[in-house]
This record gives structure tokens, C-alpha cells and sequence, in this order.
């Protein structure tokens, strides 16, 4: 009966699609600032002689291949940038899509990286990763102060720096939209694992976080404030708390995959926040093929419609929809 069910969640996902009349940008070789997305949901950022990663993913696994996972060693190693400045990296669940390829990528390509991820993440990655390379961000994390508040709360010692104190980033409580599988990998671990699952449906997803992120100028303020929606979410899970620096969000990560599934997204979220720049993530289908020829992620026939609502919301931004292995300008700070 099991098997019945897993093989019928997976035939309802249905067939990846061409992008069609999508505009996506393919931009390279930039000058920083800049992100660098890494298809899926993978962000890189390189600031001041630090970098910042955030939930890298190159398996491309087929569907036959969803059944015994593991690491894609060689099409990571082909297709991750450098990441020698990388010394944090942060995840925001725990699903294979997320975080399949971040014990790897640690330990070949990231090696100053420390994790930051929910309680449950550590616990998977504690198969591969030693425990002075994970932090348990959960705890620190901005949470809604009760059910009936729309307003995320920053704990004191919300803020986790990089070694050298250039970048900074802030773990907040959000929720996963739900999908035909979300089912069979919701849950969490509360111990650390002897190896990693092997099935996709044990790669739980745990406690969901946003996370924003500060790029520090030199004064060690926020040059730029970065916020990254780990997964489309009801509002208000994943906002950005309300913080007394009065810095702006300046650019907005969102991924477009189940969007149709959570209530008042991004509406609300950009309406709060309304970015200069809305940079748009898991977009594409990552279960087989190849990010060197991208089709739209199976079942989200409607990528234009989300476009159509992010520019609704935050008129004044610019909305890029990135290719997987391209870049995205930051714009220039603008000197005071």
C-alpha cells in the first residue's frame, strides 16, 4: 500500500514543462555586488572577502533515483562556483532539494563554512558533518509572539556573523506550502542519524526558516538587507521581524514553486517589505534533466501569474527570474 502511494504522489506531479515566453536573464561575470544562483534554490554571495551560501542542490535526481538518494558528487563538483570565502552557509529546511548536497558541498568545495539550519537539519547532517561545523539555529529564531499576532518577533540573540563580522543573518520561523508530496516528507528528527535517508520521503523538512540576511559595510551596517523566503508560505510566516534600525529590505528572494497553495503570497510579504530588486527561485524542475536547458517545475504551470502578482505588489521593483548558474547585479551603495 505504501509503495502504491508513493508511486501515485509522484505520477500526480506530472511532466516539466518549456519556459516558453518566460523572461528569464542569463547574465555573467559581473561586478560585485551580486548573487549568484545556483539553480533549485541555491544563493551565492561573495561581500567583502566573505561568502554567503544558501541551500545549495545539484542532484538532479531521476524519479527511479528518488528511491535511493545520494549526493551527485561529480555534477557538483562540475557546477559549484568557488567557495573557498564561504564561511557560512544556511538552510532553511530539510528537504532533499535543500539539503541532499550540503554535506558535500562543506567538505570539498566550503570548507570554512559553518551550517546554520533547524534543530532537525543538524540532526540529519550530523551523519556526514561534524558538530563543530553545525549550529542549531532554531532556537534564535524571530517567531510569532502568539497565534493571533501578525508580527514576527526578533529574539535578542537572533543575529548569527561570519568569522569576520561582514555578514550577518537572522533565522525566522516560516512554513513549508504544501504539495502532492509535502505529505510523505513532513516531520522532523530529534536525534542525530548514523546516515543519510536514502528515500525522499525521510529527508523531512523539520521546522521551515526564512532567513535575512545583512551585507556590512565597513561601519558595520546594513550596506544591504537581503531577505530570503525559503518556501512560498501563509502569511505572516517568514516575515521579516520588525527591527529598531529601520533598515529596508532591499532585495527579495522568493521561490515561485507551490505559491498557489499559501495564503496571501508574496501580496502581503511585498507589500511589507516592497524591495528594490524581487529575484525569483524554484522555478525550475529539478527531479532529472539538466540546468543547462531548464523547464518550468512540474505542476506550476502558471509562473506568469505569480509575476504578474509580484509586480502588483511592488511596483517600483525589478523582478529577475534568473537561469540556473547566472548572476543577478546588486545595485551600488549609494554612499551617505
Amino acid at each position: 500500500m505504501r509503495w502504491t502511494f508513493l508511486f501515485c504522489a509522484l505520477l500526480a506531479v506530472g511532466c516539466a514543462q518549456e519556459p516558453g515566453d518566460l523572461r528569464l536573464s542569463n547574465e555573467h561575470h559581473l561586478a560585485e555586488p551580486k548573487l549568484e544562483f545556483l539553480g533549485v534554490a541555491g544563493v551565492l554571495i561573495h561581500w567583502r572577502g566573505e561568502g554567503v551560501l544558501l541551500d545549495p542542490f545539484f542532484s538532479r535526481s531521476t524519479l527511479p533515483e528518488l528511491f535511493w538518494l545520494t549526493p551527485d558528487t561529480a555534477e557538483i563538483d562540475r557546477r559549484m562556483p568557488p567557495a573557498d570565502d564561504v564561511t557560512m552557509l544556511l538552510l532553511g529546511h530539510g528537504h532533499y532539494d535543500h539539503a541532499l548536497d550540503v554535506a558535500w558541498v562543506m567538505q570539498k568545495h566550503a570548507p570554512q563554512a559553518i551550517t546554520y539550519g533547524s534543530t532537525s537539519a543538524v540532526h540529519m547532517l550530523r551523519a556526514e558533518i561534524p558538530k563543530e561545523r553545525l549550529v542549531d539555529a532554531q532556537p534564535h529564531m524571530a517567531s510569532l509572539a502568539d497565534s493571533a499576532s501578525p508580527v514576527m518577533q526578533a529574539k535578542d540573540n537572533g543575529w548569527f556573523y561570519t568569522r569576520q563580522r561582514h555578514i550577518r543573518a537572522m533565522p525566522i520561523q516560516s512554513m513549508h506550502a504544501p504539495n502532492p508530496l509535502t505529505p510523505l516528507m513532513s516531520g522532523a528528527y530529534s536525534e542525530d542519524l548514523a546516515r543519510f535517508p536514502r528515500g525522499f520521503w525521510n529527508w523531512k523538512d523539520g521546522q521551515t526558516l526564512a532567513w535575512l540576511v545583512d551585507l556590512l559595510g565597513e561601519d558595520g551596517k546594513p550596506a544591504y538587507r537581503i531577505h530570503y523566503q525559503d518556501s512560498a508560505a501563509d502569511a505572516p510566516y517568514g516575515f521579516p521581524p520588525a527591527l529598531k534600525d529601520d533598515t529596508s529590505v532591499n532585495v527579495e528572494i522568493l521561490p515561485v514553486a507551490s505559491f498557489q497553495n499559501a495564503k496571501h503570497y508574496p501580496e502581503d510579504l511585498l507589500t511589507l517589505t516592497q524591495p528594490d530588486l524581487v529575484v525569483l527561485v524554484h522555478w525550475e524542475d529539478f527531479v532529472g534533466g539538466t540546468p543547462d536547458n531548464p523547464k518550468i517545475l512540474r505542476q506550476q504551470k502558471d509562473v506568469g501569474a505569480f509575476i504578474e502578482r509580484v509586480q502588483q505588489a511592488a511596483p517600483k521593483a525589478r523582478a529577475v527570474i534568473p537561469r540556473p548558474l547566472s548572476e543577478v547585479a546588486l545595485a551600488p551603495v549609494t554612499a551617505p
